[in-house]
């Protein structure tokens, strides 16, 4: 049987701040997770992947691959959240984007 620990607390009780980070309701917008390591969004049926500039790559050009050989495949693609298998087909609508911060231009 797995052995797990709750630091801090005893096995029944909660921590005051798993209660709040539970209970507070999310923010409106995706915000991209904080870290330089996540430079691309890759853009794949409606959702968003952060992704490091490498396996945002590796995605894109195992992607490609198998489009332009007009099979379908379903792809992995390691992000800040996990890991997704992708489905890929000829038909599918993808996008890998770099991540741009930017600076407001001071007059």
């Amino acid at each position: 049987m797995p052995h797990s620990e709750t630091a801090g607390a005893d096995a029944g009780e909660r921590s005051p701040l798993l209660e709040v980070v539970e209970t507070t309701p999310g923010p409106a917008t995706v915000i991209p997770p904080v870290g330089p390591e996540y430079t691309r969004t890759v853009h794949h049926s409606g959702n968003r992947f952060f992704a490091t500039a490498e396996m945002a790559e590796i995605f894109s050009v195992q992607a490609e691959r198998t489009v332009q050989s007009g099979q379908t495949e379903l792809i992995p693609l390691l992000h800040s959240n996990g890991v997704e298998l992708l489905l890929v087909s000829p038909e599918t609508v993808f996008a890998v984007v770099t991540i741009e911060v930017g600076r407001p231009k001071v007059l």
